[in-house]
């Protein structure tokens, strides 16, 4: 089960077959961004993989986009006209969600959403089309094949979005990575960026930094927001040293769905149970709360505007 050794580094139990304390607590922190821009989670580790770094509070910045009169915002309204710099409209959007995903089988309140519309519904990806995504995995570290395969599997089976593999890109992890690159990805909505990546290319994880995830809001005016693209970075350096110590898979396993989780709409919560909860104790993967809260997400509204 998870174990909350606090914020103050000290280090946790042997666990068996390592013969030696080699993790301790994985500590993760979701910066909150508002419309139109790109909200992040950090994860900060083990002194002896990473350094720790001070609490960092949730930031907002920037603000909505509006294209004018003539857009339509809402579910089940009609398509809006086109704003600029953004695709077409409703590209692969159907008629309904998707996926359906199975309840949860035990309740649980125990998660939390990064943002919410008025109506109460969470802002998440449409749910009636395609998360596309794709990989730089010009730095994948070795032993890391399949995991990011995996962690995709378990957030669509969870919360019912359908994601499709573009395959792999050139493209780098950027700071400001624009949702709309036509001239690289062509008339539609950019694809979720995963990236293996360092510190020199990618500044965000300098430090004790291991892992950046998050996505691009959008909305038309005061109307309804949704995600329309995102960006997950992985410090390739350090996830090798990790994937070298016993065990060291199943925590690049749970970072790796703990950033998926934050980009598809999650936050952090306050349970220590809950993989959402800022410490990883023990990589035991999505726990109650996670998963009714990526249950919830399948309510997000459908958006034949954007």
């Amino acid at each position: 089960m998870h174990s909350n050794y606090g914020h103050d580094g000290g280090p946790p139990p042997k666990r068996p077959g390592t013969g030696a304390a080699l993790f301790r607590n994985l500590v993760v922190v979701a910066v909150v961004a508002a419309v139109a821009v790109f909200v992040s989670g950090f994860l900060r580790g083990d002194p002896g993989i990473t350094a720790l770094l001070p609490h960092l509070a949730p930031t907002v910045n920037g603000t909505p986009k509006d294209p004018g009169p003539d857009a339509s915002p809402g579910q089940g309204q009609q398509k809006a006209a086109r704003a600029p710099d953004t695709p077409p409209p409703g590209l692969e959007e159907a008629g309904h969600p998707l996926g359906s995903p199975a309840k949860p089988a035990q309740a649980s309140n125990s998660y939390k959403f990064l943002a919410t519309n008025a109506d109460g519904t969470p802002v998440g990806y449409s749910p009636c089309r395609p998360v596309h995504y794709v990989v730089n995995a010009a730095l994948a570290p070795a032993g890391s094949e399949g995991l990011i395969a995996d962690a995709i599997a378990k957030i669509a089976a969870a919360s019912g979005l359908t994601f499709v593999d573009d395959g792999a890109t050139k493209e780098n992890a950027a700071e400001k990575r624009k949702p709309y690159q036509p001239a690289l990805y062509g008339d539609r909505w950019a694809p979720l960026l995963i990236s293996w990546t360092t510190p020199e290319a990618a500044p965000a994880l300098t430090g004790s930094v291991i892992g950046t995830g998050g996505s691009t809001m959008y909305s038309f005016g005061t109307g309804p927001k949704s995600y329309v693209s995102g960006s997950m970075a992985l410090d390739a350096p350090q996830i090798t040293q990790l994937l070298r110590n016993a065990g060291g898979a199943h925590y690049v396993s749970a970072v790796i769905q703990h950033e998926l989780g934050h980009v598809v709409g999650l936050d952090h919560v306050d349970d220590p149970i809950q993989l959402m909860y800022p410490e990883i104790g023990a990589p035991d993967g999505l726990a109650a709360g996670d998963l009714n809260g990526l249950y919830k997400l399948h309510t997000a509204l459908c958006r034949p505007d954007l």
